[in-house]
């Protein structure tokens, strides 16, 4: 009597060969989610980095060389880099281009700041030139460790530090050094004012 069918013999050789076809399915699925999810990362990095840019570059470009008064009343430099400040602030200037979608009544002036605060880079808005605190600051890059600023003055030469001998001055250039996760510092050089001179 003659059967249809596979032996059990046959039967495991081929759950075998499903096993390792679906296996290196498996893999294969796996690497590519990997790799998905690993691309998704970088290109999110990158495009923070960029609005980060945008927006320091766009900020310093409109630089302008008008002094602001803080809360209190004390009057301060159009752009100032206070070293040990205990809030973290790097570097505080006004700046123009300040759109007004809304119709607010307020200048077309802003004076905003940069700070870091917990590894990150953050820059807060003040809402008025003269007498306001600084609105909520909003993330815009990371840094391990304190960003470093140097200053182009007029005669070309670099500083470590902001000490201008007027009260409106403005340096020519900013060099931004980014501390990043991996060691290596991100270096941008800006053109302070570039819109306004």
């Amino acid at each position: 009597m003659r059967r249809n069918g596979f032996t059990l013999v046959e039967m495991l050789i081929a759950l075998a060969i499903f096993a390792v076809i679906a296996g290196g399915a498996l893999m294969l699925l796996r690497f590519t989610v990997d790799a998905e999810i690993a691309s998704r990362d970088k290109t999110q990095q990158i495009a923070a980095l960029r609005r980060f840019l945008s927006v320091w570059n766009a900020d310093l470009a409109q630089a302008v060389p008008r002094p602001a008064r803080d809360a209190p009343g004390v009057m301060h430099n159009a752009l100032e880099a206070p070293t040990g400040a205990p809030d973290g602030v790097i570097l505080r200037l006004t700046r123009g281009g300040w759109s007004n979608f809304d119709g607010a009544p307020r200048p077309s002036l802003q004076r905003v700041e940069y700070r870091w605060q917990g590894g990150k880079l953050l820059r807060a808005g003040y809402p008025f030139l003269d007498g306001a605190q600084p609105d909520a600051a909003a993330a815009l890059a990371d840094a391990a460790a304190v960003p470093a600023l140097r200053f182009r003055t007029s005669d070309g030469n670099w500083q470590d530090r902001w000490e201008p001998q007027r009260s409106a001055e403005l340096p020519v250039a900013i060099e931004l050094s980014l501390p990043g996760p991996a060691g290596q510092p991100l270096r941008i050089v800006s053109l302070v004012g570039a819109n306004y001179q």
